[in-house]
């Protein structure tokens, strides 16, 4: 068991369960008369040396981080579709910007994933706060979006990125330059934040402009006649007719 110290919570679980299974077993078999037997996470040192270990407190932490980043993580996604609905009020825009977050959040993951970190107490707390990271560039184009007075996706969604797509690169732009001062932090919580921060920022500005715009431009909510907040779109005709000006003041 001295090597099993960092396994996967479930795998610990396993064999905390099978060595709970033993103890039983041996309170069973010798009965109450001399107590009963129960197991600590000892092993050895490098010298055969006895010492206490955490192999069951990891295990318990690990379960305990996990279960925090997934509510957490839950949490920010059900908070982040109800502003998206409240600010675009239409459901297919909620939707197709929610499934933006997630692949930003997926993607932020798989990369800590792949650069070898383990769940711990600084990435449960990190886990938490992407959601409100991921959503700021979604809520700001898709509520761009459903404010153009255009008619057709495509033009909805040109209307959005020029009102509305400088002002949000600046803002990551300017986010992140600032988490490059944090991951730069000699504490390891906050530069693993900033490392964090920097990836969610970026994958999330990435996500927002290269699939939530596309998607709504190709599948997005037309604008109607009958919403309030947008007419069908009139391309300019030469031909159109315009009030005449006269051309002199008749003065009296």
């Amino acid at each position: 068991m001295n090597d099993n110290v960092f396994l996967p919570a479930s795998e610990l679980r396993e064999k905390y369960d099978d060595y709970e299974g033993l103890v039983d077993e041996i309170n069973e078999a010798v009965g109450t008369t001399l107590g009963d037997a129960f197991q600590v996470a000892v092993g050895e040192d490098p010298g055969g040396q006895p010492r206490a270990q955490n192999k069951w407190i990891n295990m318990v932490l690990q379960e305990l981080y996990v279960r925090m980043s997934t509510i957490g993580v839950v949490i920010g996604i059900s908070i982040a579709f109800v502003v998206l609905v409240l600010s675009t009020r239409n459901l297919l825009a909620a939707s197709i910007s929610v499934l933006s977050i997630a692949c930003a959040l997926v993607t932020v993951i798989g990369i800590t994933v792949a650069m070898g970190w383990e769940l711990g107490s600084s990435e449960a707390i990190c886990l938490m706060t992407l959601t409100g990271f991921a959503v700021d560039y979604v809520v700001h184009l898709s509520h761009s979006y459903m404010e153009s007075t255009s008619h057709s996706p495509l033009e909805r969604t040109h209307d959005a990125l020029r009102d509305m797509g400088i002002s949000v690169f600046w803002g990551m732009l300017t986010s992140f330059v600032a988490a490059l001062a944090l991951a730069s932090c000699q504490l390891q919580f906050l530069s693993k934040f900033g490392y964090f921060f920097l990836l969610t920022i970026t994958f999330a500005y990435l996500w927002a402009v290269l699939f939530l715009m596309p998607l709504l431009a190709t599948v997005g909510p037309r604008s109607s006649p009958a919403d309030g907040r947008a007419v069908p779109h009139t391309p300019y005709n030469s031909n159109t007719t315009r009030r005449k000006v006269p051309d002199a003041i008749e003065v009296a």
